[in-house]
């Protein structure tokens, strides 16, 4: 990936994550994850894990002004601060930078199979670290009962967590590899007329 290459990836997945979390949507339906795989195949593990952290934060900020299921209150300016949500927010940024580290595995030899593979462990970790998170912060009886109602009331959710990372892994993915095909297409082309006499 070029520097220029680089940086319209950085700040389209900046684009897309805002308006995609401020519209309305189904629950955890997000692009956050897929843009951590994407970064963190394309990218070093320090750039891929802060970028995606900072992906999260900004658009978590944006969140505070839309809700996408709920009012819009573009009235006031909300201190940063006002970002902390939980205890389990921790749980849910750091599961989102498992993400970035695992977009490495994508390094090499990427396929469709493979992406998806990632994708779903992905999918898979979040909903196991956050759903633990929420037991852990008390929502749920502390016994091995609680942890159990915690995984099952997050399956819903998990619907959208599996199909919102299937879906934009393989849209970034894809979008990249078919921008570079017609790029290296075009250069073909100018190659070809250029040596003709």
């Amino acid at each position: 990936m070029t520097k220029q290459e680089a940086l319209i990836s950085i700040f389209g997945l900046f684009a897309v994550n805002v308006v995609a979390r401020a519209l309305p949507h189904a629950a955890n339906f997000a692009p956050v994850t897929a843009s951590g795989l994407f970064l963190g195949a394309y990218l070093g593990r320090r750039a891929s894990l802060s970028l995606t952290l900072a992906i999260l934060l900004v658009s978590d900020y944006a969140l505070l002004y839309v809700n996408p299921f709920g009012h819009v209150h573009l009235g006031s300016l909300y201190a940063p601060w006002r970002l902390w949500y939980g205890d389990t927010q921790l749980f849910v940024y750091g599961s989102f930078g498992i993400s970035a580290l695992a977009g490495g595995w994508l390094r090499s030899g990427r396929t469709v199979a493979g992406t998806a593979a990632v994708a779903l462990f992905c999918s898979l970790q979040f909903f196991f670290i956050t759903n633990a998170a929420v037991w852990i912060n008390g929502a749920y009886d502390r016994g091995i009962h609680g942890l159990y109602e915690a995984y099952v009331a997050g399956i819903p959710f998990f619907k959208g967590t599996v199909a919102g990372d299937l879906f934009y892994a393989m849209a970034f993915f894809g979008l990249y590899d078919l921008v570079r095909a017609q790029r290296a297409q075009g250069v073909l082309v100018e190659q070809q007329v250029s040596q003709r006499p």
